[in-house]
């Protein structure tokens, strides 16, 4: 019998990302969504197939008795969604950012614990082949310790540019998207930072929020990770960029999709070399000696497909007798991190983090 998912929030992540990674997901049905949209139910229900919907989450709950919600809703509701949810022994999905305070995150992981409910936020991006084949190759030592983390996004798009909720957040950018790059640096160093010293200086001051973002983050073991994300940058866009120094290689990981043509001059080797392709999705390549080798590919973006593969992680523990709780304490240290990133920049100074 599958197991029954109710969809709180039907907007724009629910039809790119969460809809179709449920539809992907043999084991699970949509049981119903919900949405305030009188237009966007309809339409999700008949892109999608969901037989019941609602304009609130409180009819879901008590009317189509989901096994878990997911919600995709804007961050200042999560908490009181969760609770609720959590309140009448129903599994949470929440999507990121997590929520809008580290109490909050504090008090729903724990309402989860006590009530041995399954809470997990989908900060998926671990979970792209190219990020997750990278972990698998690092943990069997191929590339050797890994200690310098470069991670960066350029693009044109300040908060006008948003047609939702994020057009009016004031901490945009690292609370936003930074989740998912902080995310990714505590998931190959498989550490939380000691230390972190952000900048978001106001480059553009018509743009009240965090816009440029540069931090640097302290992991223990004498390992470092340096942050750049832009959201002014009038250069060719970016997604996000990666680059994981190891002993035995530096990697480069992309993000967004990747196209090059280009000669390049390998000093060691004293030859030239062509570097030339085009994948939609993310590519991972290895570089030793100046020479580069692609070790994983993705034809298309993988939102959603990383997504699928995280419910069916979801799944699996939602059947255990004790539910773990370290993945909701992980994203909530995380959204700790992003605090302590805006902390930092306020004052200038390096904030410690402590040991929970």
């Amino acid at each position: 019998m599958p197991v029954r998912a109710g969809v709180v929030g039907l907007g724009g992540v629910a039809d790119r990302i969460h809809l179709p990674a449920c539809a992907a997901v043999s084991a699970l049905e949509i049981a119903a969504g919900a949405d305030p949209n009188p237009e966007m139910r309809k339409a999700m229900a008949e892109k999608f197939g969901i037989r019941h919907t609602y304009s609130g989450f409180e009819e879901l709950l008590a009317e189509a008795k989901p096994d878990f919600i997911i919600v995709g809703t804007p961050p200042g509701s999560h908490y009181e969604i969760c609770r609720q949810a959590l309140e009448a022994g129903v599994h949470v999905f929440c999507e990121k950012p997590f929520m809008p305070t580290v109490d909050e995150a504090s008090r729903i992981v724990e309402l989860a614990r006590r009530n041995n409910l399954l809470l997990r936020v989908n900060n998926q991006y671990r979970y792209m082949t190219y990020y997750a084949e990278t972990k698998r190759r690092l943990e069997s030592g191929e590339f050797g310790r890994p200690y310098y983390i470069q991670c960066w996004q350029q693009m044109f798009h300040p908060p006008g540019k948003e047609t939702n909720w994020r057009s009016a957040l004031k901490q945009y950018v690292l609370f936003e998207f930074g989740t998912h790059a902080l995310d990714l640096a505590c998931f190959f160093f498989d550490a939380l930072p000691e230390t972190v010293n952000v900048f978001t200086p106001r480059v553009r001051p018509e743009f009240d929020a965090d816009v440029l973002v540069n931090a640097t983050l302290r992991f223990p073991g004498e390992r470092l990770a340096a942050f750049s994300f832009n959201r002014v940058s009038h250069a060719p866009e970016k997604y996000l960029e990666m680059r994981i120094d190891c002993e035995k290689a530096s990697l480069r990981i992309s993000l967004g999709g990747v196209a090059r043509v280009s000669i390049d001059w390998a000093k060691n080797s004293r030859r030239f070399y062509w570097k030339h392709g085009f994948v939609r999705g993310g590519q991972a390549r290895a570089e030793v000696n100046g020479l580069p080798r692609t070790y994983c590919n993705s034809a298309k973006p993988e939102f959603a497909a990383a997504t699928a593969e995280h419910l069916r992680l979801f799944l699996k523990q939602m059947e255990l007798p004790v539910r773990p709780s370290d993945a909701a304490e992980h994203a909530r240290d995380v959204l700790n991190l992003v605090f302590a990133g805006y902390e930092s920049a306020n004052t200038g100074e390096t904030v410690r983090l402590g040991v929970r």
